[in-house]
């Protein structure tokens, strides 16, 4: 009897461990999601796809129960198999999933899984493969203690001017460790090509593309550094660079209004509400409203979306005195768009239909917590007089 409940027991144990993912290093992960994502075209025309065979990990290199043999199997019997694949935006999905645990704190593997995810995140389709791979692209920056967002938003989105982008550019090619000439490299040009990284990674490029095919240049610089009085400083540029990938990622997700990628926009402002911390509520409300013109057009103020302005509610809601109160300016960005996040619940107070409306009562809860007011008062002209006097 004990023999035959063996049976069961073991059949579990061997499938357990079976997901895609299971058991794979991070160089596994990477080179499998290679073999089936796809970035095609050139500059603003590009896009994803997903290969429909391509080869990956044979399922006896997953069972947790073979990791002692995994390398005899895979010699044996090869530790890939070329096949067709069901769903494979499922299949990469489970890999990005893994990824952040598998690179930990190896900026080199981080830096390789990072850009990867972000290609994803700003192209994919699929509002769950952007999902996946922001919250990914997040792990990877935790993991690795990114300070994604800086001190000071006074430049936030602010590009290099072209020509002193170029002239770092061009500094940096020739510095690249695979570019010199070792006999002749002298300390002038070892500080030129310090003082390019610097430019290259102070501000975000001009497009996601750019960044992304940045970060990748930097990565494969870091890989190859073998001069010491440089690796520190490669290293520095790469973090940066993936801060910087990071936070522009998270930034292009919480803007447009497009109904398929509502879930897209719930999910990067709470990455940049946990990223940027008080300041992340003002900031959001800024990015994230329609220009002038735009409202002259008949577009919101603000996402129609309901459980977008929700959100937008509840953080505003936990800020109380001064952080209630402050508004954050972008350049390029009209002094209009600027509010408080009281004045973004007043005004969506005022504006809501008072009979129909499910934002109504929430953000005059809201408000009404964050002055610091005693009571709730449904009588809504105290907000009409709040609001008159704060914009005074």
């Amino acid at each position: 009897m004990s023999r035959w409940f063996c049976v069961p027991v073991l059949a579990s144990s061997l499938l357990v461990g079976c997901r895609v993912s299971d058991n794979l290093s991070a160089v596994e992960l990477l080179q499998e999601m290679d073999g089936i994502v796809r970035v095609e075209g050139a500059a603003g025309e590009r896009r994803l796809a997903y290969a429909e065979s391509a080869a990956t990990s044979s399922w006896y290199m997953r069972v947790w129960l073979f990791w002692p043999v995994r390398p005899l199997l895979g010699f044996v019997f090869g530790g890939v198999a070329y096949g067709e694949l069901k769903t494979p935006p499922a299949h990469v999905r489970e890999l990005m999933e893994e990824l952040p645990y598998e690179t930990g704190d190896d900026l080199e593997l981080a830096a390789l899984a990072a850009t990867r995810l972000a290609w994803v995140a700003d192209l994919d389709s699929s509002a769950y493969g952007r999902l996946v791979a922001m919250d990914a692209l997040a792990k990877i920056a935790d993991e690795l203690q990114l300070r994604v967002f800086p001190e000071s938003f006074d430049e936030l989105v602010v590009t290099a001017a072209p020509a002193q982008l170029a002239l770092a550019l061009a500094s940096y090619n020739a510095g690249r460790p695979e570019a010199r000439v070792r006999e002749t490299w002298s300390a002038a040009q070892r500080d030129e090509y310090r003082r390019a990284l610097s430019v290259l990674v102070a501000r975000p490029m001009a497009t996601p593309w750019a960044g992304i095919e940045l970060v990748e240049s930097l990565t494969e610089s870091f890989r190859r550094e073998d001069d010491d009085e440089l690796v520190g400083d490669a290293a520095a540029a790469l973090r940066q660079g993936l801060a910087q990938l990071v936070r522009g990622v998270v930034l292009r997700g919480v803007q447009g209004r497009q109904r398929d990628f509502v879930d897209v926009r719930l999910c990067a402002m709470e990455h940049v509400r946990r990223f940027a911390g008080v300041r992340g509520v003002p900031l959001l409300l800024v990015l994230m409203a329609a220009t002038r013109d735009e409202v002259k057009l008949g577009e919101p103020r603000y996402d129609p979306d309901p459980s977008v302005r929700l959100r937008l509610i509840h953080y505003c809601g936990q800020l109380r005195g001064d952080a209630a109160l402050a508004t954050v300016r972008l350049p390029n960005r009209e002094a209009w768009e600027s509010i408080s996040p009281a004045e973004f619940l007043a005004t969506t107070i005022l504006q809501e239909d008072l009979i129909y409306s499910k934002l109504r009562l929430p953000a005059l809860a809201a408000l009404t917590w964050s002055l610091g007011r005693p009571r709730l008062d449904l009588d809504t002209s105290w907000v009409r007089t709040w609001l008159d006097a704060s914009q005074r």
